[in-house]
């Protein structure tokens, strides 16, 4: 069975203060920081994995969410 795009958003809107993509992002980005804190993978081997082509793009959309980098988030847990 297939759905509408904008019938998925009203869905997830319904439950959540979020549209579609932003409830995805959230996911992606929580996923990201479990990544991070909990394997050795490289920060672009973590970018690959979640499918982002752009790595750029991906230290800009994680920064945005936690104000900073991918590298300053395992600094922080004391990881190199």
């Amino acid at each position: 069975m297939q759905y509408d795009d904008s019938y998925l958003n009203k869905i997830v809107k319904k439950y959540s203060v979020l549209n579609l993509f932003g409830y995805s992002s959230v996911i992606c980005m929580k996923e990201t920081k479990r990544l991070l804190r909990e394997t050795a993978l490289s920060i672009a081997e973590v970018a690959g994995k979640l499918k982002f082509t752009n790595h750029t793009h991906f230290y800009k959309f994680f920064e945005k969410h936690f104000s900073m980098t991918p590298k300053q988030y395992r600094r922080s847990l004391g990881k190199k």
